[in-house]
């Protein structure tokens, strides 16, 4: 196999054998070129070697692969015995056939999930380009399968060599006495040779000897470790490239000579892989391609079937200014246990350290102004309608809109099954006066790293009870973080009165954007002044407590 890099800086002379130049961009100094695609291709005119093209996020910031690897050292591994043997030392060969395969797995599913959208598969500007049909089925799928029918049926494969093994010693007496001499003492017959009941040819083994080669090819190929019955023996090198050249021949010859229905599947499993092969070889101008351009687009679609909510109106994502959120929840507020509010997230598919722009940041910070304005326009609309409460009528305070970034990162053990979410920074707080937390125009943002293959995995294969739970768990995690925040930079106080509204007006011009009435509160208010400014402890007419942002 061949591994390029997205957007890592090649020669050109070093991808002309590769690809079609169609999928690379030449860059100004004339003989260097980047890649702009991800994912899978495969052309038999150019190369034997199906090609995937990873994400950025696996280069660092030298241009490295993990820690240690040239990009180019991967152009072909097959030949590339120091890096093969350095991979290898490191665990990592096995890794990069299960991201190749998850990764072309995730293309496909975005395509699956998007068949409604603008993306168009035929022309030049198409963000996702693939001649790989619905029925289709590439290589690398064929591999999943074949190793996953390895994985889940190791017993039948023991099963099957001990009942055939077995009948190799019971003796056929009607054979036996038909065909053999007997001797005779004290009146009894003896035989000092017998025959033994033994089928001819046990195909269902001959079968499992086709697969177990197969499996073994995959390994010498892809450098796997997949793991080979000892109990059958493998083709020889000659017997392999006989059947490979003519496998759907030999598997026709035995498709009914056994019933057991997981050997019929894989029969069929083989027949595809052999028949694909075939078609390779009549056909030299055999393509497959799925490839996606900007895999951004890719990265918001896995995080947005992960983390954010189906069926919410239109206006809030796509907002009347012509931007685009990238993900919208409503969650539970940061104040208390009675308010919901919406949680505003953008995925952004960096690569590894790259840092967020004041671009990013000041696009972010509008996301959550329109949001809050999409809301009051539906309240002044005066539809009865349910609705996120942003202002609280008596005090003119708003509620502390939720907003933070989602970005990429591959960790250091590629490792799928943890989601490494990870708390990254917190950005200086967008804010039109000094003081006012509960003022519309005080914003705050944060951003966090998540692990790029449990995405990956997730968007692939997670159930929906395990997708309910990443959810659940990760909406924990960003509450819990903000309400952290708010804790570390503001002093909270319940504010008590028998006359709530008398105070409001008495206070107002003291206290606006620092108070705020969550739901359900009566006579009480929040109160929320920045640590080191003054407390408001000469306030009368009312009770003040310590009040701690539940979590």
């Amino acid at each position: 196999m061949i591994i390029l890099f997205e957007e890592y800086h090649y020669e050109i002379s070093q991808l002309e054998p590769i690809l079609s130049e169609r999928y690379y961009l030449p860059l100004a100094d004339g003989f260097r070129c980047k890649i702009n695609y991800v994912g899978y291709y495969f052309d038999a005119s150019r190369q034997a070697q199906p090609v995937m093209i990873l994400p950025k996020v696996f280069l660092d910031d030298s241009g490295k692969v993990f820690g240690n690897f040239n990009p180019t050292d991967f152009l072909d591994l097959m030949s590339n015995e120091k890096t093969r043997n350095a991979l290898k030392a490191e665990n990592k060969l096995g890794f990069l056939y299960e991201m190749n395969t998850w990764l072309f797995l995730s293309i496909k599913k975005f395509k699956e999930r998007n068949t409604q959208s603008s993306i168009s598969e035929t022309s030049d500007l198409a963000q996702v380009v693939s001649n790989i049909g619905q029925q289709a089925i590439s290589e690398l799928e064929i591999m999943r399968s074949l190793i996953r029918f390895n994985q889940e049926h190791q017993q039948l494969f023991t099963f099957i060599k001990k009942t055939n093994s077995s009948q190799n010693h019971k003796t056929d007496w009607s054979k036996t006495i038909s065909r053999k001499t007997a001797y005779f003492q004290n009146g009894s017959p003896h035989y000092l040779d017998t025959l033994n009941k033994q089928k001819m040819v046990h195909y269902d083994e001959e079968l499992i000897v086709l697969f177990m080669s197969v499996l073994d090819s995959f390994n010498q190929k892809y450098f796997l470790k997949i793991p080979i019955n000892s109990l059958y023996k493998t083709l020889s090198v000659a017997e392999f490239k006989n059947f490979f050249n003519n496998g759907t021949r030999t598997l026709k010859r035995i498709k009914y000579k056994y019933f057991n229905d997981k050997l019929l599947k894989l029969w069929h499993l083989l027949y595809v892989f052999c028949e694909r092969n075939e078609k390779i070889k009549a056909q030299k101008s055999f393509k497959e391609v799925l490839l996606v351009r900007d895999f951004n687009i890719v990265f918001e679609d896995m995080i947005d079937s992960l983390l954010a909510e189906e069926n919410l109106p239109k206006g809030l994502k796509e907002q009347d200014d012509g931007k685009i959120l990238d993900h919208i929840y409503e969650y539970q507020d940061l104040l208390t246990n009675q308010d919901t509010i919406y949680h505003i997230a953008d995925s952004k598919y960096y690569g590894a350290n790259a840092k967020l722009s004041k671009y990013d940041r000041e696009k972010q910070y509008t996301y959550a102004k329109n949001v809050i304005q999409y809301n009051i326009n539906w309240l002044n609309s005066g539809e009865n309608t349910k609705q996120v409460r942003y202002c609280d009528e008596l005090t003119e305070g708003y509620n502390i809109t939720p907003n933070f970034f989602i970005s990429a990162f591959v960790n250091d053990n590629l490792d799928f099954r943890n989601d490494g979410l990870d708390f990254k920074e917190n950005f200086k707080r967008n804010k039109h006066f000094i003081n006012r937390l509960f003022d519309r125009d005080t914003l705050i943002l944060q951003a966090y790293n998540i692990n790029f293959l449990f995405v990956v995995a997730a968007y692939i294969q997670s159930s929906t009870t395990q997708k309910e739970l990443f959810k659940k768990n990760t909406r924990t995690v960003f509450r819990i973080k903000l309400i952290a925040y708010l804790n570390k930079n503001f002093e909270f106080k319940k504010i008590i009165s028998d006359d709530i509204e008398q105070f409001v007006e008495q206070n107002f011009r003291k206290l606006q954007g620092k108070i705020y009435r969550p739901a359900g509160w009566e006579n009480e208010l929040l109160l929320a002044v920045e640590k080191g400014t003054s407390a408001f402890g000469d306030l009368e007419n009312c009770k003040i407590e310590f009040y701690d942002l539940s979590i």
